[in-house]
């Protein structure tokens, strides 16, 4: 890149290696500058420094999480918090290649409800414990202590070995097959929910959550047999979605 970009990606640091991205949340914005071809930099934030990064950055939220980006682009710097937000900042500020089609942006809120209604809460047990094992040691502590006051149970009890956990991941499964079927209704051969040849925040927004198992976990992904799910829908929206894992020069 000819000059350092004014866009700063904060996103939570793990022990991954050659790429320490993992996360479901930043995933989503992740996806979106890169499919934008915004020039960004990555900083990277262990999970109990957080909420002291954003407020030093100038960040104003009633909660501090991530995904949130920095626009340095302008007479003063802007700072934009939250999945939505973030994803909303960018279509308006950078509306080339555009991510919620103009008459479409109702479907979008749509799907992401829905999703988050009926498929997210299937991630929790299975997904959170596999989380623990790829953090920094400065977040593991904190992730700790905060997910078992948050859910009244260890770690180690969110999904024990053997028929629990092997429900939890058919109980995950049949909660994605919810959300095919709405994407069937385009057409078993159509990969995007808006029907086009272009993807949309909706889809990023599915396969954030869908990278978020294959990043913490690439033995799960492989055992659970995840790409093959729903008719192998999710295999092939990953695969379309590839070339926008990465930023481009």
């Amino acid at each position: 890149m000819s000059s350092e970009p004014k866009i700063t990606l904060f996103d939570i640091i793990s022990n991954l290696k050659p790429s320490p991205v993992w996360s479901i949340s930043t995933w989503k914005v992740r996806y979106l500058l890169n499919y934008k071809r915004i020039p960004y930099k990555t900083v990277w934030v262990s999970f109990p420094d957080i909420e002291a990064t954003l407020i030093k950055e100038g960040g104003k939220a009633s909660s501090y999480a991530l995904p949130a980006i920095k626009d340095e682009s302008g007479p003063e710097p802007v700072v934009i918090i939250g999945t939505i937000e973030c994803a909303e900042y960018l279509e308006e500020k950078f509306p080339e290649r555009p991510v919620f089609p103009k008459t479409g942006k109702a479907l979008e809120h749509a799907v992401e409800a829905f999703f988050d209604a009926v498929v997210f809460p299937k991630f929790f047990m299975p997904v959170l414990s596999l989380t623990y094992e790829i953090l920094d040691e400065h977040a593991k502590p904190y992730f700790r202590r905060t997910r078992e006051k948050a859910f009244g149970k260890t770690l180690e009890e969110f999904s024990s070995e053997g028929p629990v956990r092997d429900g939890q991941w058919k109980d995950l499964e049949a909660a994605f097959d919810k959300l095919a079927a709405i994407y069937d209704k385009n057409g078993s051969n159509v990969d995007f929910i808006a029907g086009g040849a272009n993807p949309t925040h909706a889809d990023f927004y599915t396969a954030s959550n869908l990278m978020w198992i294959n990043c913490v976990s690439p033995e799960e992904w492989k055992n659970r047999g995840v790409e093959q799910w729903s008719n192998g829908r999710w295999g092939r929206l990953l695969k379309r979605l590839e070339e926008w894992e990465n930023p481009k020069d």
